[in-house]
This record gives C-alpha cells, sequence and structure tokens, in this order.
C-alpha cells in the first residue's frame, strides 16, 4: 500500500463482528491516504464493520430493503470543533459487511483485504457524494474508484 502523508484526518473503527481477522493499522492508513488523495483535510470519518445479518437489518431500517449488501454509506458533513479547538468536518459513517467482503472476495477471485479496500473506497466515495444510482453515476464512480485503488493499493 502507498501511503499518503495525511492532514489532520481522524478514522474512527468500530467491530460489530469478531468473525474475520483486519488489520486495523493498514485500514485507518488506507482511508487517510484515499482522502488525502481526494484533498480533504481536517476531517474525520468513522465506519463499522458488521455480519450480514445486522447489514441486512440497517438496509431495511435506513433504506427499505431488506436484502443484504455489502456498503452502507451515512453523509453528515457538519462542521465541529475538535480538542484543540480547530474545525474539521465529520464527513459520516460507512457501513461495511465483512461477511459480504468475504464472500464477494472468493467470487471475484480477489483477497479479503483487497475487497475490504475496494468497499473503503466505494463507501467515502459515496459519504463524499457520489451515487452509482443510474449508469452514468455508477461509471463515473467506480472509474474514481479503481483509479483510487490502483493508485493507493496495488502501487
Amino acid at each position: 500500500m502507498k501511503v499518503y502523508k495525511a492532514t489532520n484526518l481522524s478514522v474512527n473503527l468500530f467491530f460489530k463482528t469478531e468473525r474475520f481477522r483486519v488489520n486495523k493499522k493498514a485500514l485507518k492508513q488506507c482511508v487517510k491516504s484515499v482522502l488525502t488523495c481526494l484533498k480533504i483535510e481536517n476531517a474525520e470519518i468513522s465506519f463499522c464493520f458488521v455480519c450480514n445479518q445486522y447489514m441486512r437489518k440497517l438496509n431495511e431500517e435506513y433504506k427499505g430493503r431488506y436484502v443484504f449488501t455489502d456498503v452502507l454509506a451515512f453523509p453528515l458533513h457538519e462542521k465541529v470543533k475538535d480538542k484543540q479547538g480547530a474545525f474539521l468536518t465529520l464527513l459520516g459513517e460507512v457501513i461495511i459487511s465483512l461477511d459480504q467482503t468475504k464472500s464477494n472476495a472468493n467470487r471475484f477471485g480477489n483477497s479479503f483485504d483487497d475487497e475490504l479496500y475496494l468497499y473503503v473506497i466505494h463507501g467515502i466515495l459515496h459519504v463524499l457524494g457520489y451515487e452509482d444510482t443510474s449508469a452514468k453515476k455508477k461509471k463515473i464512480m467506480f472509474a474514481l474508484q479503481n483509479e483510487l485503488f490502483n493508485k493507493i493499493i496495488t502501487n
């Protein structure tokens, strides 16, 4: 993974499942590198990693769909003061199903970590306002997602 120097970026990781081993340090570095490449500074973002059942419940509650999904994103973009009194932007929260990560990694022939990094990038882009609700929007979002993945992860 190529490391990009982050400027005042905070990453919160929460785990509601312990079934999978995740390198938390590498995950945080991935998030910070993505945000840095996108020229995001003075910001905080949170990630919650869950099992399929919990994800399906959230998907039904917030999106009205009672199906499994890999990523849910909840943009916030609220300005707050950090502990030192400086302003930062709370970007939002990204929920990722680790069960779906494992399943899709096997399905697409990726490593678990690479699939997880793809979902992290995907979630960040959603929090920043990118959508995949139409063919045109999906093409734009996935092009940037792949560019970031190749720049940061496969470099």
